[in-house]
């Protein structure tokens, strides 16, 4: 037993009502509980009942069913089929399997309240509420949830323990059936009591499983026949109930872990697969670094993956069944929200005339304030009024006198534009034209024709000798602020004189 230092932290706890031990679970790790002692309820409680509790059965509704009428058919055909006592509490819950036959199959848990209550009597005086109670074969579905098993086979477990024993069968990751089984360790014991013809106790027996294990080796000094006889009936009675399985909902068994109170018994998983032939393995669901440290069962590790989906996303709440829930924030309870609407009723019923009263009394004290007020509001609507009418007037006055000062004052800018233009162009080709002669001239040429059109100027030149004109051509591109073009120069065989027309641009 170790001492678990924050009894108030929120973790899982996982009881046995059976063994009355717990466990807590927080984080990856786990500790040992005295139930004997009072524990704190801010945990999670989780607990299980065994398949020896309940009572089971298969019920067979037609697929034309609708789901409204469901639940209570199957209650109905429950009652009829297990002869139930109609005046004791019964928890009912049913699981539709998911074989593919003609008519749609549901496995059924049945259990009283009162079975329950004793089981947990001693538990809940010091254990404050329950808050997921699940059952022994529906366990096993937290393997497939948390990714332990693959959801691709037809699997098959077999609980082995002291006072029960059962088998659960999942497809898909889908709880399909189970079966109880006459053979649990205790009867398995009896059995070989009788064959060795010899008492032994159940310590003895449980610790020769463990130590010795099962040895298939005649030859072998740990061969036991007799127990290798109890074992082979037991098996081949399981083989019969899984063929069974096989048929009825058209799967195929693929494998079988064996979960055993007692731990990992030696060797059995190899007489399984001899005797059956399907691949057979020990169930392991460590999920604690510290669990070898103590005796843990399988039970307690499902119990703590369950809790802790269902904390996560409210794994399989249809299928609890516990009867020391928790009560739900008072908020949330029925006396809660009557407790709350009657108090928010009666503070309407007090607040809503009082309310009409003083409205009734402020608007009275205003009325006379928000008359004046009212006629003091169309007095500055009028005065406003008018004056935006003079002010219309005036802009309208003042857009009109605009416009033709506009007109004025355009007609003004151009008069100057072209005065401007005129003298400046004049001057501009007068000077121009005089610099061009002067090059003209320097160079022997004659002007015949002169052309002017905007910044463009095209001088008609004539001369006895064609090096003049490309000299004139060259010293008119040497100034910068001329640009200069000719397309060729000709010669005039009428007047024996070189022409060309010279384009000059003033830049």
């Amino acid at each position: 037993m170790i001492k678990i230092r924050n009894n108030v932290e929120k973790s899982i706890i996982t009881i046995d009502p059976y063994k009355k031990d717990a466990f807590k679970f927080i984080g990856n790790e786990v500790g040992a509980l005295d139930v004997s002692r009072s524990i704190s309820k801010e945990n999670f409680f989780i607990s299980y009942l065994k398949f020896k509790n309940l009572i089971t059965t298969t019920i067979s509704i037609s697929r034309e069913t609708s789901e409204e009428e469901l639940s209570n058919i199957i209650s109905i055909k429950t009652y009829e089929e297990l002869s139930l006592d109609a005046t004791i509490d019964y928890k009912i819950v049913f699981i539709e399997s998911q074989a593919q036959t003609e008519d749609r199959l549901f496995s059924v848990f049945v259990i009283a309240d009162d079975t329950i209550d004793k089981i947990f009597k001693d538990i809940m005086a010091k254990i404050p509420y329950i808050d997921y109670l699940s059952i022994a074969p529906l366990l096993y579905s937290s393997l497939y949830k948390k990714g332990f098993l693959t959801v691709l086979d037809v699997d098959c477990f077999i609980c082995l323990q002291k006072d029960d024993a059962f088998l659960a069968v999942y497809s898909g990751g889908e709880y399909l059936t189970s079966r109880p089984l006459r053979y649990n360790l205790s009867s398995i014991k009896d059995r070989y009591s009788e064959l060795k013809g010899e008492r032994i106790s159940e310590e003895a027996f449980y610790e020769k499983l463990n130590t010795n294990g099962i040895c298939m080796d005649t030859e072998s000094e740990n061969f036991d026949p007799e127990l290798n006889d109890v074992l082979e009936d037991c098996f081949f009675y399981i083989n019969d109930a899984i063929n069974i399985i096989n048929r009825v909902y058209f799967v195929n068994i693929h494998n079988i872990f064996i979960d055993s109170e007692i731990g990992k018994i030696p060797g059995l998983e190899n007489f399984v697969q001899s005797k059956i032939g399907l691949k057979t393995a020990t169930l392991s669901t460590n999920i604690s670094i510290n669990s070898k440290d103590y005796d843990l069962s399988q039970q307690h590790n499902m119990m703590a993956l369950i809790a802790r989906l269902t904390k996560e996303e409210d794994y399989q709440a249809e299928f609890n069944f516990s009867s020391f829930l928790r009560p739900q924030p008072f908020t949330k309870r029925t006396s809660g929200k009557f407790i709350l609407s009657c108090g928010a009723a009666s503070l309407l019923a007090v607040a809503y005339p009082a309310y009409n009263y003083l409205g009734g009394y402020y608007l009275e004290q205003s009325i006379p304030v928000l008359t004046q007020e009212l006629i003091d509001l169309k007095n500055e609507s009028n005065r406003i009024r008018i004056s935006l009418a003079g002010l219309q007037k005036e802009k309208e006055q003042m857009q009109d006198m605009l416009v033709k000062d506009r007109q004025k004052l355009e007609f003004r800018e151009n008069l100057l534009t072209q005065i401007s233009d005129k003298k400046n162009e004049y001057a501009m080709k007068g000077i121009n034209i005089f610099e061009i002669s002067q090059i003209i001239n320097q160079n022997k040429v004659k002007v015949s024709n002169i052309f002017g059109k905007d910044r463009n100027m095209t001088f008609a030149v004539q001369s006895n000798d064609e090096k003049n004109i490309t000299e004139l051509i060259k010293q008119i591109a040497q100034t910068a602020k001329y640009s200069i073009n000719t397309k060729r120069i000709d010669f005039n065989k009428v007047q024996n004189v070189y022409e060309s027309n010279v384009s000059v641009e003033i830049r």
